[in-house]
């Protein structure tokens, strides 16, 4: 979920059902993101009390296409070492109006 708010963008990184964002911290993911992209991107916990990547509205593409290529080259999926139950998006979250 890719979310613009003026100079800031929201990224919610959603896989199978559960949101990555801290599983993606494990793995290094805002120091190769520093690294290879050269942007700087925090996480917070903002949508419905979820962690989401913040970063530059003008830099959000170049993350948001990253994002894939950094799970396929992890090879990373959805295990219940990684994820936590609070980590699950259910329809009424993904679908509630705010």
């Amino acid at each position: 979920m890719l979310k613009s708010e003026g100079k800031e963008s929201i990224i919610a990184v959603i896989l199978d059902g559960y949101n990555i964002c801290l599983k993606l911290m494990m793995f290094d993911f805002a120091e190769r993101v520093k690294e290879e992209l050269l942007l700087d991107i925090q996480i917070k916990k903002l949508w419905n009390n979820q962690r989401v990547f913040t970063i530059n509205s003008n830099e959000a593409l170049s993350l948001v296409n990253y994002i894939p290529k950094f799970i396929s080259e992890w090879n990373l999926k959805i295990s219940k070492n990684t994820v936590s139950d609070v980590d699950a998006i259910s329809d009424d979250i993904w679908y509630r109006k705010e």
